[in-house]
């Protein structure tokens, strides 16, 4: 038997439908039944702490679906991709079809401000890294459609329904886990890309090559730094990451419904 089998084996749970949660959307967490706690810890899942991120596992029942919310681990804590092929084999091993995460991020396009919800629908991966690297057998992924059109459109209407007043943009994920300077932020407004952050593009690539169906928004929880002049610091992400989290609750669950 293999860590991951071993570590499936230990959680002894099954869900269809999973969450990531990013920084300070602790209460994004949708009303859960016969609720599950795993922590990370007790399964042998190694992590450096980082506030906002509780590192664990939560099985519940949403209506008449079985889900897992959890916390994402990030290349910055350790350097490794380690940790992110680890966890999302394990949650492909529990079932998971379908991944609905969220991300913390600075806005890059000016047009955007902190609070704003942001539905991504591409990418740019700036951190040099790919989880699949050193793969056996190697794979060639095609991630022209690695957020899937469904989840969008839901998404979409549900947003009209409840005056969400969602955007749509294109997702940058840099290493952290220092903030970008004012000309790294005008090289990404070049570029194309709308929001930033310290992940969850290489989680994404994990997930999908393992056949899950993503689904990805970004909560803006401050300005670019050539924006304003106050330092962006942890405080101010957690503290908009609250502020949006009511509404990613709505969304979450009603994505869970139409599934």
């Amino acid at each position: 038997m293999d860590r991951i089998e071993e570590i499936v084996n230990q959680i002894n749970d099954r869900a269809e439908i999973a969450i990531v949660l990013g920084s300070g959307f602790g209460g994004a967490l949708p009303a859960l039944r016969n609720v599950h706690e795993v922590t990370y810890t007790s399964v042998g899942i190694k992590y450096n702490h980082v506030e906002g991120h509780a590192r664990k596992f939560v099985f519940g029942d949403f209506k008449d679906k079985r889900i897992v919310v959890f916390n994402r681990l990030h290349y910055y804590e350790s350097g490794s991709l380690d940790n992110i092929r680890l966890l999302y084999k394990i949650i492909a091993k529990l079932g998971v079809k379908t991944i609905l995460m969220s991300t913390a991020v600075g806005a890059v396009n000016k047009e955007l401000k902190p609070t704003d919800l942001v539905l991504i629908h591409d990418h740019i991966n700036l951190t040099g890294q790919n989880p699949l690297i050193g793969e056996t057998p190697i794979r060639f992924i095609d991630l022209k459609n690695v957020y899937d059109a469904k989840l969008l459109n839901y998404a979409e209407e549900i947003g009209l329904k409840h005056n969400l007043n969602l955007k749509k943009g294109v997702h940058c994920q840099l290493t952290g886990p220092t903030y970008e300077t004012p000309s790294e932020i005008r090289m990404l407004r070049t570029l194309g890309v709308d929001t930033v952050s310290m992940s969850p593009v290489l989680d994404v690539i994990m997930a999908y090559s393992l056949n899950m169906k993503i689904f990805l928004i970004a909560g803006v929880t401050n300005n670019a730094c050539d924006v304003d002049g106050e330092p962006i610091t942890h405080e101010e992400v957690l503290k908009n990451g609250g502020i949006m989290s009511s509404k990613l609750k709505v969304l979450f669950e009603e994505i869970i419904l139409k599934l």
